[in-house]
């Protein structure tokens, strides 16, 4: 069964399209077949996308009114995609709260800042809302990303965040060049880049949040 995964965030910038980029290009390299939408009218993903360095299918839709449908044809596609990831331009909108119900988890990057940490916050919240809702189980998960592990500012936003009992992944994507390289390239991320996008993959993969790794049916 095809699984969404939506990358939401309240706040611009915190890094939404290079994770969702890092994890559908590793998952790809591990034998999945991927699709991914962009509804951010940036476009910064499916400008990633049209360089086809790699073998992750690709579509834009910015009307909220036809995300359903354009999921629901994705994953009539034969054969079946192991995951179609949601790229959102913020959680205020119709958009992003369809893509949070279509979705089997939801990923909330966070760079290592007071206005990401807030913001990731009222992102987490805002999935919990659409969740019990929709009386349904959605896990969300920050993802800390650009970061330095070993600063003040990093452990402050880590801080923030578990106080309140915000669930993270304790893998973080590194401050690392290769990310922005892979923008340019339209490659997954390469070298040490890539060693730290695949320990966020990791821990969701040993985690059971990916079903193409056997979801919580195959977690150790």
């Amino acid at each position: 069964m095809t699984q969404v995964i939506s990358v939401v965030q309240e706040k611009g910038g915190a890094g939404k399209s290079t994770l969702l980029i890092a994890i559908a290009s590793l998952m790809v390299a591990d034998g999945a077949k991927v699709a991914v939408i962009d509804t951010d009218p940036q476009h910064t993903l499916s400008d990633w996308a049209k360089k086809e360095s790699t073998d992750v299918d690709w579509a834009v839709e910015e009307d909220d009114e036809r995300l359903i449908p354009t999921l629901r044809a994705l994953k009539k596609s034969e054969p079946a995609y192991d995951a179609i990831f949601v790229d959102t331009a913020g959680f205020k909108s119709a958009m992003a709260v369809y893509a949070i119900n279509a979705s089997g988890l939801v990923l909330i990057p966070s760079k290592a800042t007071e206005t990401d940490a807030k913001g990731a916050i009222k992102t987490f919240r805002h999935v919990t809302s659409v969740a019990d809702s929709m009386d349904k189980d959605i896990p969300a998960y920050v993802v800390m990303m650009d970061v330095d592990p070993a600063t003040n500012i990093t452990a402050a936003t880590l801080e923030s965040l578990d106080d309140l009992k915000i669930p993270r992944l304790k893998a973080m994507c590194a401050h690392r060049t290769g990310f922005k390289e892979m923008m340019s390239t339209g490659r997954g991320p390469e070298g040490s880049a890539k060693r730290s996008a695949q320990t966020v993959l990791a821990e969701m993969q040993m985690g059971g949040l990916i079903d193409f790794y056997g979801g919580k049916d195959g977690k150790a």
